[in-house]
């Protein structure tokens, strides 16, 4: 089935066109203060709350206690403050030095649109901290988002020093662009190696980190230990798709619903790579459940599974592949965000592991497309350090257009109105935009393609009008509405979906749903009898080969006969 699918900036004195004079990173000269960024990982981070009226915040302490922000409107005092309380772990302990550090979270809630306030912290009855400066956006009309790839600090060129110096120059970068960014997503891989605390600390260095949220996203460098979940504290994290760092999580913002991905967890994870895919599955649909009439529906998670050559034929590439495609397919999700490969990439739209169209138009870098069936997906460059140079050959029939030079970072911003959603991607070196791709969509493109999809599927001649009545009775009610209410109008399109679901045949015996009969089908029956992976309800429904409502090994034997053509259908 083809489904289509908004802080505070931190204001430059220099105007952008300047700033791309002095603040590109034309040499990886040294930090003034890098002694004392390199051991300060007690630094306060700001992420997204569960909506725009809520902000989380998460820091390190020496002590354990009862952590508190207190947040006020600017130019009132803070005796008038808001107070918020949070909870409080035992996080890392640095055994060199035999401290321990304790890390602390806490939600401030109410926050009211395009209102500037400042906030200060402490635990128990300590000192408050200084106070900081951070503004809601008006999101009334819309918002933008700042996306990164792979900060990776230490990996790259000179070391995290120099990846330090370069994550503090994209940043300065993107802010004085995006001019009113409400947060900044990070795609993964936020550092190189997830105990090397001088890269945490270099991370968290850039001072617009204190009036910025952002969004952290499981990279593979990330996922051994619980450091990412300790610093950052995410919004709604599932316990879908757990590594040590984190679970699966999602937000909303404006009209826009945003779901994060752990892909790691095909790595590791003890759990089968079915389920684990019906655990992504269900963080979308509790994602989509608790803003069920988003317009905008962004996926993002760290492999990029439509990106360059470098990673494509990686094992857990592809097992990440296959995992997530048809769940990207199935939820109407309009763009995928992800990093690992180090290349900026932009695929064409995608749908069912192929492109929906390949047309030369779409390869140009300053691309707009009119309600898209499929969903397009986009490796984000790193932000900070290697990089590779765009000069691979194979893998890239779904690559519509791509861009790397070796040394240059780069950054996207992500432009989203009612109707429009754009990301412009610039580099670092001359702040030039290299690629723009604009997804414009009506009210009722999800209406008009259901009616379109299950138009195909009477003209097909497949079913029988008594089959199909229930179809055809909700295009009739879909071709009814006239509302401009896009709840009426995304109901109707459930309706329509929903009978569409329903006429689909059983292929009892294609245990994995992927449209064939084959060996792999016995064995996950015999591995399901076994108690080594669980089977979804729709996976024991086509495991049932002999019909008699349970799943046994002689559902196993049948297959194996069908194959080896003693028996001739199942």
């Amino acid at each position: 089935m083809k489904k289509f699918k908004k802080l505070i900036s931190s204001v430059l004195a220099l105007s952008v066109s300047a700033c791309m004079l002095t603040c590109s990173v034309l040499s990886t000269s040294a930090l003034d203060n890098w002694e004392q960024i390199r051991t300060d990982i007690t630094q306060i981070m700001l992420a997204p709350g569960s909506d725009s009226s809520e902000l989380n915040f998460a820091w390190y302490s020496l002590t354990q206690g009862t952590p508190s922000i207190q947040i006020a409107k600017k130019g009132t005092e803070f005796s008038d403050a808001q107070t918020f309380t949070g909870t409080s772990e035992k996080a890392y302990s640095d055994t060199a030095s035999g401290t321990q550090y304790y890390s602390n979270k806490v939600t401030a809630t109410g926050l009211e649109n395009a209102t500037d306030y400042e906030y200060r912290y402490r635990v128990d009855d300590e000192a408050w901290s200084q106070s900081y400066d951070y503004s809601t956006v008006d999101s009334t009309n819309g918002f933008k988002f700042i996306a990164v790839g792979d900060p990776q600090i230490g990996v790259g060129n000179g070391g995290s020093e120099a990846d330090v110096e370069r994550w503090i120059n994209t940043l300065n970068l993107a802010t004085a662009t995006a001019g009113d960014a409400a947060f900044i997503y990070s795609m993964g891989d936020q550092v190189d190696g997830n105990l090397e605390y001088d890269q945490y600390a270099g991370f968290m260095a850039p001072s617009v980190l204190r009036n910025m949220a952002i969004a952290t996203t499981a990279g593979n460098h990330d996922c051994d230990v619980p450091n990412l979940s300790w610093h950052f504290n995410n919004p709604n994290v599932t316990e879908y798709g757990v590594t040590n760092a984190i679970g699966d999580y999602y937000f909303s913002y404006g009209d826009t619903l945003f779901i994060n991905l752990n892909s790691n967890a095909v790595l590791k994870s003890s759990k089968s790579d079915e389920v684990i895919a019906k655990e992504h599955r269900k963080c979308i649909e509790e994602a989509i459940e608790s803003n069920p009439y988003a317009k905008w529906r962004i996926v993002s998670f760290h492999h990029d599974i439509y990106g360059y050559p470098d990673h494509y034929s990686d094992p857990e590439v592809e097992e990440c592949r296959e995992q997530l495609y048809p769940i990207i397919d199935d939820y109407d999700i309009d763009v995928v965000l992800t990093g690992h490969g180090h290349n900026y990439t932009r695929s064409f739209q995608m749908y069912d592991n192929n492109y929906v169209s390949n047309d030369s138009s779409l390869t140009q870098n300053n691309v707009t497309v009119n309600d898209p069936d499929g969903t397009v997906y986009f490796e984000l460059s790193t932000a900070a350090s290697k990089n590779y140079e765009n000069n691979k050959p194979g893998y890239n029939e779904h690559i519509a257009q791509s861009f790397a030079v070796n040394g240059v970072q780069s950054y996207s911003l992500v432009s989203i109105t009612d109707g429009q959603l754009t990301v412009d991607t610039y580099r670092t070196d001359t702040n030039e935009k290299y690629d723009s791709y604009t997804i414009v969509k009506s009210d009722r493109a999800k209406l008009d393609q259901a009616i379109k999809h299950g138009e195909e599927i009477i003209a097909s001649g497949i079913h029988t009008d008594e089959d199909l009545a229930e179809l055809i009775a909700a295009i009739e009610a879909g071709k009814s509405v006239t509302s401009s209410d896009i709840k009426v109008i995304y109901d109707a399109a459930v309706v329509i979906e929903n009978a569409i679901a329903d006429l689909n045949p059983v292929m009892y015996g294609d245990v994995n749903d992927d449209g064939e009969i084959a060996i792999n089908d016995a064995v996950y029956i015999k591995k399901y009898l076994a108690g080594m992976i669980e089977l979804s309800e729709k996976q024991l429904e086509r495991a049932d080969a002999d019909k008699d409502g349970t799943v046994t090994i002689n559902d196993a034997t049948l297959i194996q006969k069908y194959l080896a053509e003693i028996i001739t259908e199942i």
